[in-house]
């Protein structure tokens, strides 16, 4: 039997790329603060972690850790939801049901942005928990007829601009294709945007992705012919990945109350990382991070528990800007 903590369904197409609440910190000269998920088997957050569990090495060169605690405080999340014509009657259905179900964990101070794909523009401003699930089920029973472009770049650029002046775990979160048409924005705009502004960037879709490859394959082995999308690629320099979540197989008995567990897992993901402060001067040009714990078995974390951003991009004082977290409200 499964555990019932467990998604018995194909996450990011099996293949990964990859508290306490903490006092508002800016880190001065020669630190930079990384978002930092490590979870077990069953996706569950480690939290026991202390900064010497923490190995870390920038292009190759191991690099001090200052510290290591999970971060509670408020976070920024921009949602974005595929409303598109192409997107077929049955996996809207679970877009316009589950996009509320992830918001729904969102706590007090976390702001909350919306685009929509294929039926209106952006929200214009952040929004509340509740602000937001009531414009995701109007929006969820009001689907007009869209255009037959699926511009994914332009909205997803869209929500990336909107978290300006970067704050520690900045995210974005797409319910949706992993296919683009009509977007003006080109993938390697999108690409310099998402990963300069250091975002973290989480792809979900109904999509079976596995509908083209011949049958009698093992998920568990190299698929002959197979490559990653473009998103799926960003999604995991993010640090994360781009799931895959068949209607059919959320039709199982079961299966739903095992995947809104899931996206409870995901959001606590986004909202309480740990943040590891790691001594460098400061980053301006794009450097290969990696990072490790110790125990990794006796914690139960293998390699594709652990996520963070794979390349560094402008690690400044003024992008690493933290929320107010001290009375629990954002910055004004």
């Amino acid at each position: 039997m499964m555990n019932q903590r467990r998604v018995s369904l194909i996450v990011g197409a099996a293949i990964c790329l990859c508290g306490a609440k903490l006092n508002a910190q800016t880190p001065g000269a020669g630190s930079c603060d990384v978002p930092v998920v490590v979870a077990d088997y069953l996706n569950q957050p480690v939290r026991n972690l202390l900064p010497t569990d923490f190995s870390v090495r920038l292009d190759g060169s191991i690099t001090p850790v200052a510290g290591a605690s999970i971060d509670a405080g408020p976070k920024r999340i921009s949602i974005v939801v595929d409303a598109s014509s192409k997107v077929p009657a049955e996996e809207w259905k679970l877009e316009a049901e589950m996009a509320p179900e992830l918001v729904s964990h969102a706590r007090p101070g976390d702001q909350l942005f919306l685009v929509v794909v294929g039926n209106e523009s952006a929200s214009g401003a952040f929004a509340s928990s509740a602000e937001l699930t009531a414009r995701l089920r109007d929006i969820g029973t009001s689907r007009r007829n869209g255009a037959p472009d699926e511009k994914i770049y332009d909205a997803l650029a869209e929500a990336a601009r909107h978290l300006d002046a970067a704050q520690f775990g900045d995210t974005i979160f797409l319910f949706g294709h992993y296919q683009d048409s009509g977007s003006t924005t080109s993938l390697d705009t999108l690409r310099n945007l998402i990963l300069e502004k250091r975002l973290r960037f989480f792809g979900m879709s109904f999509q079976d992705r596995f509908a083209d490859i011949p049958g009698g394959f093992k998920p568990n082995k190299p698929i002959p012919g197979f490559h990653l999308a473009a998103l799926e690629g960003l999604s995991g320099e993010t640090g994360y990945y781009f799931s895959f979540h068949a209607v059919r197989d959320l039709a199982y008995p079961g299966q739903l109350p095992l995947f809104k567990n899931f996206l409870s897992d995901l959001y606590t993901w986004m909202a309480e990382p740990y943040r590891v402060q790691i001594s460098t001067p400061a980053i301006v040009a794009g450097r290969t991070l990696e990072i490790s714990i110790s125990e990794m078995g006796a914690r139960k974390v293998n390699k594709n528990g652990l996520h963070y951003p794979h390349t560094l991009y402008s690690c400044t004082q003024q992008q690493m800007k933290s929320p107010d977290i001290r009375n629990g409200t954002p910055a004004q």
